[in-house]
């Protein structure tokens, strides 16, 4: 809006007409030159209003405990049954998973496990998974209720389906579950770290990030989420203990056997040979544990031979022949894992690609020689194989698989390097040095700060030189003090970048949910306000002193900042003490998927730099009314002159400039938008588009999504993509040897025969 306005007015004032408008005004100019006041007012009230109406809405009910686990067990159902769909693990054809008890000496003693000690003889646990195994009896639930402790540990190799497993077990769970019945929630368990939270804080936390509305507190102190967990309503089934770091793998087991009570029950999954190096001294106490079996021959074949059309079925007779009579060759190893199916299936069932490529020979030796090149070739078709095909839906933009490999290479760069499988859109910015991050973020803000700067002060009937003079005097000092601001926040204060999961509401004091603590909030305000307000007048102070060479403008910025330090504080603190009493968590639906977490993050932002800016617009104004009636009229040969029209144009520029530019600065969407929208396209290691791009390789099963993260269908996709970074495309290379420089708070220009305040 004000690039448009300012786009528009700049023409009117400098060209050719100028002179002329000056003397003749149009009346429509002339009038808004004379109500200027009145408009800027009711701008100002229409936006109050807006904000209002935004936060006028039904508040969320407060539910107690058990409710809340019944509103817990159909988000998580919802939540698994749309990844089993997009993952299309049921469709064209399920791949059958067999287990048997393990051979491993990793379980613990049968009498710990059956709780008795006369009861030592081992449980049979074999079972196999045919289409959605809901209603077997060998079933993948039926051997979890064979085993009395109801602790089980489900081992297998890499891409042996383990977590196609405890989804079913989940989902099969969640259908039979009767009222007052733990909820089984499946957790990755790479973002655990047992050194520094308890195994109920960790779930407790991750909980959280799906359903806010576990993060309030009860009368208790604690959290709805810790009552939940505390009041055995939740049934952990965690995830890939083998994507923790080794030394973290023995302090988990360890943590689980000693913080589990008895009775309490517990699903693990973690490759076999990880587990068995890991579980040394010590075993998962009343853990039975379970191992899934290599893929059948003729379940493979059955596989591969229905999910494709029957005109290219024939395609797989090679493959078949070699399976059957080299049982123990690299393309028969290779394919024993689902993983490895479904990708051969995806490389050859729906594309012109011949499956006997992988028997393919040159200079009499085999092409692929061993069981891991067979899995690297057909990790490396998976990217080209499922973006050389359209996608139905509304969405019609298209990506090529060389674009997609090294878009995907970059953000598999970026998990390894944090060694986490979770692919959240607020920390893409991380990939940033902080260093750059800092000048990147002082270069966007001061750009929108000097912009506002110029709309401001060319309303106010400055000439041309001094409106640019404005900008770019105000937009280097803000651009400045953001940019070290986003420093210090990023390096000292942890998690200041975690998107909110609250929204503001005027009733949302009637829901009785704990609200965050107003006094913290208050002395929050109370500080940051005059470290701000001195930090900015000293520098624009500096700089107008360079730029007119009188060191009146020192003094007059020393001054500002005695005075505006007490009003932006008192201002800060009252705002954002206040905002915390109509504060609530946002509703379930809204935090579920990473999409829907970005678009309430922004409107959330947005909302509150709306409240901020029109509450510090006015204080400004009155502020500089107060502050040109203690000074004297006349200061060094110049005039202090105030009207209340300056003073709103002023308080526009300070108030909702300085509300927008911190919004870009300081939070989690402004750095999604600077660097992940902005930069990262345009250095070539993301598309423009970044959400559309996520959301169309999860439909395509390249990633899949837990919660509000992304993750990689598999670790082993994660970690082939990670190691070679690719090249960039020549035009993105010369981009990026461009050199940036950093831009040196408000500062205006100098009028000529007096001072404006």
């Amino acid at each position: 809006m004000a690039a448009a306005v300012l786009g528009m007015w700049l023409p009117i004032y400098f060209g050719p007409l100028g002179e002329w408008m000056k003397e003749n005004p149009p009346p429509f100019i002339a009038w808004m030159e004379q109500h200027t006041t009145f408009a800027v007012v009711l701008f100002m009230a229409a936006t109050a209003l807006a904000v209002l109406g935004s936060m006028a809405r039904q508040p969320n009910e407060p539910q107690p405990v058990a409710e809340l686990a019944e509103t817990l067990a159909i988000a998580v159902a919802e939540q698994w049954r749309r990844e089993e769909a997009a993952l299309q693990l049921q469709a064209p054809w399920p791949i059958p998973l067999r287990w048997d008890n393990t051979a491993r000496p990793v379980a613990d003693h049968w009498e710990a496990i059956n709780g008795t000690h006369n009861l030592g003889e081992p449980v049979d646990l074999s079972g196999r998974l045919d289409g959605d195994g809901r209603a077997d009896d060998d079933g993948i639930v039926a051997v979890f209720h064979r085993v009395a402790s109801r602790r089980l540990v489900i081992l297998g190799a890499p891409g042996a389906g383990k977590t196609v497993l405890a989804l079913n077990l989940v989902l099969h769970l969640l259908d039979q579950r009767q009222e007052g019945e733990r909820v089984p929630v499946l957790l990755p368990m790479g973002s655990w770290d047992p050194a520094q939270e308890t195994l109920h804080s960790w779930m407790a936390r991750r909980l959280a990030e799906d359903d806010p509305a576990l993060r309030s507190r009860s009368r208790s102190g604690a959290t709805l989420g810790q009552e939940l967990i505390a009041s055995g309503q939740v049934l952990p089934v965690l995830d890939g203990l083998d994507e923790m770091p080794p030394q973290a793998r023995a302090e988990a087991l360890a943590a689980l056997s000693r913080q589990l009570g008895r009775g309490e029950p517990l699903v693990l999954t973690c490759r076999a040979d990880e587990y068995q190096r890991t579980v040394g001294s010590t075993v998962l106490t009343a853990a039975a544990v379970v191992e899934l079996c290599p893929l059948d021959p003729a379940d493979l074949r059955t596989y591969l031979r229905v999910s494709t059309v029957p005109a290219r079925t024939g395609g797989w007779d090679p493959l078949f022949a070699e399976v059957e009579s080299t049982p123990g060759g690299p393309v028969a190893q290779a394919l024993s894992t689902p993983l490895m199916a479904w990708l051969a299936r995806t490389a050859y069932a729906d594309t012109t690609a011949e499956p006997a490529e992988l028997l393919a020979e040159q200079g009499g030796v085999r092409r692929f020689a061993d069981r891991t090149a067979v899995e690297e070739h057909l990790l490396e078709r998976l990217i080209p194989a499922v973006y050389s095909r359209d996608l139905p839906g509304e969405d019609t933009r298209r990506w090529s698989g060389e674009e997609a490999q090294r878009w995907l290479s970059f953000l598999a760069r970026h998990l390894d390097k944090f060694r986490t499988p979770d692919l959240a859109w607020w920390q893409l910015g991380t990939t940033v040095p902080l260093a750059s991050r800092m000048v990147l973020v002082g270069i966007a803000t001061g750009l929108v700060y000097g912009l506002l700067s110029c709309l401001v002060h060319g309303l106010g009937g400055f000439g041309l030189m001094d409106v640019l003079v404005s900008g770019l005097l105000n937009g280097s000092t803000t651009g400045l003090s953001l940019g070290l601001a986003h420093g210090v926040v990023a390096r000292f204060i942890d998690g200041a970048f975690q998107p909110s999961r609250v929204r503001l509401s005027i009733r949302g004091r009637q829901t009785g949910r704990a609200r965050p603590r107003v006094l913290p909030r208050f002395m929050a305000g109370l500080a940051i306000g005059p470290i701000a307000q001195v930090t900015g007048n000293l520098l624009a102070g500096v700089v107008n002193v360079a730029a007119y060479q009188e060191p009146f403008w020192l003094l007059a910025r020393v001054l500002n900042a005695g005075f505006w330090s007490l009003v932006v504080g008192v201002g800060a603190a009252l705002v954002l003490g206040s905002t915390a009493l109509f504060e609530e968590p946002i509703a379930t639906q809204e935090a579920t998927s990473p999409t829907g977490l970005l678009n309430t993050n922004r409107a959330a932002v947005l909302r509150q730099a709306l409240v901020l800016g029109v509450v510090f617009g006015l204080l400004i104004l009155l502020g500089s009314w107060v502050m040109a009636g203690l000074l004297p009229r006349h200061m060094w040969g110049v005039t202090v002159v105030w009207t209340p029209a300056l003073g709103l144009r002023w308080g526009i520029l300070s108030g909702l400039g300085s509300a927008v530019v911190a919004a870009l600065a300081l939070t989690a969407w402004g750095r999604w938008v600077i660097l992940a929208r902005g930069w990262l396209p345009l250095t070539g290691r993301l598309p423009w588009a970044v959400s559309a791009f996520l959301e169309d390789a999860h439909r395509r099963g390249v990633l899949r999504r837990n919660g509000a993260f992304y993750q990689f269908r598999h670790t082993r996709l994660q970690h082939h993509l990670a190691p070679v970074p690719p090249p960039l495309p020549p035009q993105r290379r010369s981009r990026r040897r461009g050199r940036l420089s950093g831009l040196p708070r408000q500062s205006g220009p100098r009028p000529r025969g007096r001072a404006r305040q």
